[in-house]
């Protein structure tokens, strides 16, 4: 018999659990003995029931992972058939699977068909079970997508049974879909794009599936996918807690080990990114019609898993490159290298069935149906141009290309960035309707390069202010837009309004530009179009200057400028987020090329991006200052692809997020994946000349010297005042061929174009030309042209008393050789003490303690470079401070050792290549060295 203090003991009992299972329920990893302490008296029952729970876990956990041989004891799925389960009446079994039999029922009371899926007994005899249950099916029940299927209703019994009522989907699973071959190319995408959206949708609520693959991927009749068994997943874990897959017996994992992410298979902790890992497996397998990795059994397949890489070799030839980078990111081992948010796998797709070589698979009948649907609509449309001969036929699913050109400053000079600057805000606000890829203006470009892109319509304009010193002065604003076929006009308007009505212009320009066009505006288009960035004209005019010089280039005149124009901006205005983000990239700009490496700049960058991330959180602006922060400020890779991709949800075909992007993958060593990004950048921008040089670039780093050769000269082209391009042209070709013909005819072109080679990259590089080709006193009198005394960039920092010294050494001048490198020595010895973590300075010292002879501090301070930048740290960078502790070796006679690092340095994508090699006299005390021999023979 049961008395009061019992009732007591259990009430506290049942207290203590139920706050156990909340702790567990939000994700906490309470210490089970450090919890018992508080119930002394009932220590020992408390600790009985949290074992049971964690068996009960473990059976959640299992249930997910559960081959269908594990449900052989449960009842025949026969029972139930003809029988009620509360108001819903059993049809038929329809399947066995991973937690239970699912049967085809219909719902008397709203006249439906419904699936019901029985749970096992066993799991819902204990209290904390059900608690569990109930709580995570209201969880799932949450889930509202259209490629999810959704949870109707819980039943439970009295007798122990529980059972989901489930919505019920026709149609096949993709699993039999691709049972005898892969799928076209279109289709899979098109289920992978629903897959990713799904999945997405529920990550966004924090549920994990955790048993993503195609036997819970069905396709509907009319093509819709459903994502299922949802109801098994869970809210992630906290980090640190182990998953609880477990093993029944030798050779056989409790799971579906071919979609196993490595994580799961070494029962290590797994969060959302393990529903990316089994995407993935699902859309290779999709393509290729095998499994990416697949044994004689589980054991074998969980060893692939962990130890092996698809064949990637089996993916069709028409695969896009995008979808192959896709694919490898999905498919990383490390959770942390790979995709990040399954919601971006979803944009890629998405943006490739966009394309137009992406063309729906249809059958006969379908085909025949589409052929007369185009005569039909050509017989209209001859008709319409008959009647209407004005009226602009536009297919809406048809994209529209515009180029907008930059409007003409009527004005005074002076007013040139304020033409500049609205060009661009029109630019970028009509660049966000759907239906319309605009291309951002550019100056000087020729008519010719604009044929190129195939444009269908050109807007350009003028722009004149009456008195720009004046806030109120009247603005004349005149938009014209042209069909680029012929030259005809199809739309003009005057805009004169004064100065405080400029930004309403801007929104209405855009707005009628989309009209004229005849392309519905969506709600968030028309809200986004008449948004406005600031009320203060004044802020804003300070803003428009900062842009042009921020543009203009990374000479730390220009950005310096740019930040004063900025700091007015925000000054005048206060709440101005988006002049705060840019004033935060600017003072990133002075930090990352080394005009001003400090911790105080630093902290400036830091506080401008927190304040527009205060101000309008939601603004991608303000995720992308944050991003380049993470990135440039602390290398920290990870964090910066987060905020990119935060701003790639509201911005997804902003090529500058797409460059921020590669960029940060091309400091990881993700070279072609840095390439794939960097090139989609510029076919979004095609007429950056920035954009051209930084895929020439990528390409020269991936030694793929004949597409960078392409993409230079077309940055050139589009720019030819520019020197960067010149300068990694030259260097294209020593690489390449290690002659200095092309080299010095590309300088040539320069000064042409240019006028004036102060530029430091093509002065560094006009001197390294004349010492390559032996002219020691023709480098030495273009030395002394550079009014500088170092050559700083953020790959090195060279004082110039350096290269005297080695150019010296050269002509055999040992005594000027040796007080060069004195000076070298004082002036490196003097900036450590400033930036004592400077891996560029340390590896320079080391250079000129070589040259002094002092082997022991050479190699300290060459080895202390790579030790601060190291090449895992920085897969770019880090290859310079290899490169000076491998020209240390050579000059310190530790030619075994510098012949490691050159082969070292030539496994990897870079800038060392044979070719520079046999060039470059720094390398002539190896010369005869067999091993050295062996190498230059090697890249012949």
């Amino acid at each position: 018999m049961t008395g009061p203090n019992d009732d007591n003991q259990e009430s506290s009992l049942d207290q203590a659990v139920q706050q156990f299972i909340d702790a567990r329920l939000r994700g906490e990893q309470p210490d089970i003995e450090e919890f018992l302490k508080q119930y002394p008296e009932l220590e020992h029952q408390i600790k009985q029931k949290i074992l049971n729970l964690q068996r009960i876990n473990t059976l959640f956990d299992s249930l997910v992972q559960a081959d269908e041989s594990d449900f052989v004891e449960m009842a025949s799925g026969q029972v139930l058939v003809g029988q009620k389960v509360g108001s819903f009446e059993i049809v038929e079994m329809i399947g066995r699977g991973g937690m239970g039999v699912v049967y085809l029922a219909r719902d008397t009371k709203l006249d439906r068909s419904v699936a019901i899926k029985s749970m096992p007994p066993g799991l819902m005899d204990d209290a904390t079970a059900r608690t569990r249950f109930t709580r995570e099916a209201k969880l799932l029940a949450s889930l509202s997508h259209p490629n999810i299927g959704v949870i109707h209703d819980i039943i439970e019994q009295d007798e122990g049974t529980g059972y989901l009522v489930l919505e019920y989907i026709p149609g096949q699973t993709l699993a039999e879909r691709i049972v005898c071959k892969p799928l076209k190319l279109e289709q899979a995408l098109s289920i992978g794009q629903q897959v990713a959206e799904a999945v997405s949708a529920a990550h966004k609520k924090s549920v994990i599936h955790r048993d993503l693959k195609p036997g819970n991927i069905k396709i509907t009749p009319d093509g819709r996918v459903k994502v299922l068994d949802f109801g098994l997943a869970k809210a992630p874990v906290s980090e640190g807690k182990k998953s609880d897959i477990t093993a029944t017996e030798p050779g056989h994992v409790i799971g579906t080990p071919a979609y196993m992410s490595p994580e799961q298979a070494r029962a290590k902790a797994t969060d959302h990114r393990t529903d990316i890992w089994s995407f993935g497996c699902i859309m290779y397998q999709m393509l290729t019609g095998k499994l990416p990795f697949e044994g004689q059994t589980a054991t074998d397949t969980l060893a692939r898993i962990i130890e092996r890489e698809p064949d990637w070799e089996m993916l069709p030839q028409d695969t896009p490159s995008n979808i192959r980078v896709l694919l490898r990111r999905c498919l990383e081992k490390d959770p942390r290298c790979r995709l990040q948010h399954i919601g971006d796998a979803g944009i890629e797709i998405s943006e490739t069935l966009n394309k137009p070589q992406i063309i729906p698979t249809t059958n006969l009948r379908s085909i025949a149906i589409i052929i007369g649907a185009i005569a039909v609509g050509i017989i209209l449309f001859v008709i319409t141009l008959k009647y209407i001969p004005q009226r602009e036929i536009q297919p809406p699913s048809q994209e529209i290309r515009l180029v907008v050109l930059p409007f003409e400053n009527l004005g005074p000079a002076a007013d040139s960035y304020f033409a500049t600057g609205l060009t661009d805000e029109v630019t970028t606000r009509l660049a966000g309707v759907h239906g319309l890829r605009v291309y951002k203006n550019r100056d000087g470009v020729a008519t010719q390069i604009i044929k190129e892109l195939g444009v269908d319509y050109i807007l350009e304009g003028t722009i004149q202010r009456a008195r720009p010193s004046d806030p109120n002065s009247p603005v004349r604003i005149r938009p014209q837009l042209f069909r680029a076929s012929d030259d005809s006009l199809v739309w003009a308007k005057p805009y004169d309004n004064d100065m405080r009505e400029v930004l309403q212009i801007q929104s209405d320009l855009a707005e009628e530009v989309s009209q004229v066009l005849d392309i519905t505006l969506l709600g968030p288009e028309r809200n986004a179009l008449q948004s406005k960035p600031t009320e203060n004209t004044r802020a804003y005019e300070y803003y428009l200057r900062g842009n042009e010089y921020f543009r203009r280039s990374y000479l730390e005149n220009d950005v310096m400028i740019a930040i004063r124009m900025y700091e007015k901006a925000v000054e005048l205005d206060p709440p101005f987020a988006q002049a705060y983000a840019r004033l935060s990239e600017a003072h990133l700009n002075m930090y990352w090329f080394n005009y001003d490496h400090s911790e105080q700049r630093l902290a400036m960058a830091k506080q401008a991006a927190d304040k527009a991330f205060q101000l309008n959180p939601d603004q991608p602006e303000a995720h992308m200052a944050l991003g380049w922060y993470y990135y440039q400020g602390h290398l920290d890779y990870d964090c910066a692809l987060e905020e990119f991709t935060i701003a790639r949800k509201s911005q997804p075909n902003n090529s500058d997020l797409l460059f921020g992007i590669g960029a940060v993958q091309r400091r990881q060593g993700k070279f072609e994946e840095a390439l794939a990004n960097i090139k989609r950048a510029a076919e979004l921008d095609p007429l950056s000349h920035t954009l051209a040089w930084e895929v020439g670039v990528t390409f020269v780093l991936l030694r793929k010297y004949a597409e960078a050769e392409h993409y230079l000269s077309r940055a050139i082209e589009l720019a030819p005042d520019r020197p960067i391009p010149y300068s990694w042209k030259v260097k294209l070709y020593l690489f390449w061929e290690g002659k200095t013909d092309k080299a010095r005819a590309v300088l040539d072109e320069a000064s042409q174009n240019i006028g004036s080679l102060e530029d430091r990259f093509t002065v560094l590089w006009s001197v390294l030309l004349d010492v390559f080709d032996g002219d020691y006193q023709k480098a030495l009198a273009q030395l002394s042209l550079w009014k500088l005394e170092a050559f700083n960039s953020q790959f090195y920092f060279i004082p110039k008393a350096q290269l005297y010294a080695q150019i010296n050494g050269l002509m055999g001048n040992q005594q000027l050789e040796q007080a060069y490198y004195e000076s070298a020595r004082s002036i490196l010895e003097t900036k450590i003490q400033e930036q004592p973590e400077d891996a560029r300075l340390h590896s320079a010292l080391g250079i000129a303690y070589a040259g002094l002879g002092r082997k022991e501090d050479a190699l300290r301070e060459g080895k202390l470079g790579v030790k601060l930048l190291p090449v895992s740290k920085e897969a770019w960078r880090g290859l310079y401070r290899v490169e000076d502790l491998t020209r240390i070796y050579v000059m310190v006679g530790e030619s075994d050792a510098a012949i490691d690092q050159l082969e070292f340095l030539l496994s990897r994508p870079g800038e060392m290549s044979i070719p520079l090699l046999r060039l470059d006299p720094a390398w002539d005390p190896l010369r005869n060295h067999p091993r050295f021999k062996k190498l230059i023979e090697a890249g012949k």
